[in-house]
């Protein structure tokens, strides 16, 4: 068995970094876990948000690659959120993708007006569905 090497940790170091980062916005629980593991589990870094100001916070802070966006939201709607988020310098061209379960076609519009990439309703997709969305639109390493 070969010993690690300091090139081998640096390479491991390497990999970590070059992860996709998504950032998952999901009031519930159960579907927030169910969506970070199938994420975890295909290879990107996930981070969490819990309602709108959450997400807000997270994602004009962090290098975010690629936003997983719920539309009914605590403390701030998904629609609200991205209002806020075109107007960040850092964070208005970051790739937003809607998952929800509003399917009225004026929020659907509002949403595509507010620049997100495809508007997904929950019940039509399989998580395998989702992660095949959201590759098509994260540059992979």
């Amino acid at each position: 068995m070969a010993i690690p090497t300091q090139d081998d940790s640096q390479q491991a170091a390497l990999s970590q970094d070059s992860k996709q980062i998504i950032l998952i916005v999901e009031d519930d629980p159960v579907l927030l876990k169910m969506y970070t593991e199938k994420f975890t589990f295909e290879g990107f870094s996930v981070l969490n948000a819990k309602d709108g100001e959450e997400a807000l916070k997270t994602a004009t802070s962090e290098k975010i690659d690629l936003i997983l966006l719920d539309i009914m939201l605590p403390k701030m709607s998904g629609t609200d959120f991205l209002e806020k988020l075109r107007q960040d310098t850092k964070a208005k061209n970051t790739p937003v993708i809607a998952l929800t379960n509003l399917t009225e076609e004026n929020e659907r519009q509002k949403a595509m007006k507010l620049g997100v990439k495809e508007y997904l309703v929950k019940a039509m997709q399989t998580p395998e569905q989702v992660v095949e969305t959201v590759k098509k639109y994260i540059k992979t390493q």
